[in-house]
């Protein structure tokens, strides 16, 4: 890489399968063993999150509204188990009632179990659902 190049940029083929493989340059910068790979459905974009562990957890919250309150309360959720880091997050309205918030982090990230994450989402204000789950390798 160049000095102050900000980027790196590879063409790579696209193949089925559960592994990526990379140049050996890119895996030398990164520095991490795994990969947390995300499907952006609606554009076909796939982004990818170095992680230090094979456990990567799933978090998506079905709401009535995207409301300033609903960020406010998740924020605050969120600094108090440890989760000012996460790796990839995501919101989107399909009706006037009916909202979806989802982002994804490792456990490692918590200060608290996993259960009283579960139960503090749970009590923001407008969140109906609670879906929390590991993602598959």
């Amino acid at each position: 890489m160049t000095k102050g190049n900000m980027t790196q940029a590879r063409v790579l083929k696209i193949e089925k399968g559960d592994t990526i493989t990379l140049p050996a340059e890119f895996v030398d910068k990164i520095g991490q063993q795994y990969g947390l790979a995300i499907l952006v459905v609606k554009d076909g974009n796939v982004k990818l999150y170095p992680v230090d562990s094979s456990s990567v957890l799933y978090l998506k919250l079905v709401i009535e509204k995207l409301s300033k309150s609903f960020l406010e309360e998740l924020t605050m959720v969120f600094m108090e188990v440890g989760l000012e880091d996460i790796l990839f997050t995501s919101g989107i309205c399909q009706a006037a009632d009916e909202c979806f918030y989802e982002c994804y982090f490792t456990p490692q990230q918590l200060n608290v179990k996993v259960g009283k994450l579960e139960d503090r989402l749970q009590g923001i204000t407008g969140v109906k659902q609670v879906m929390l789950h590991e993602v598959q390798t």
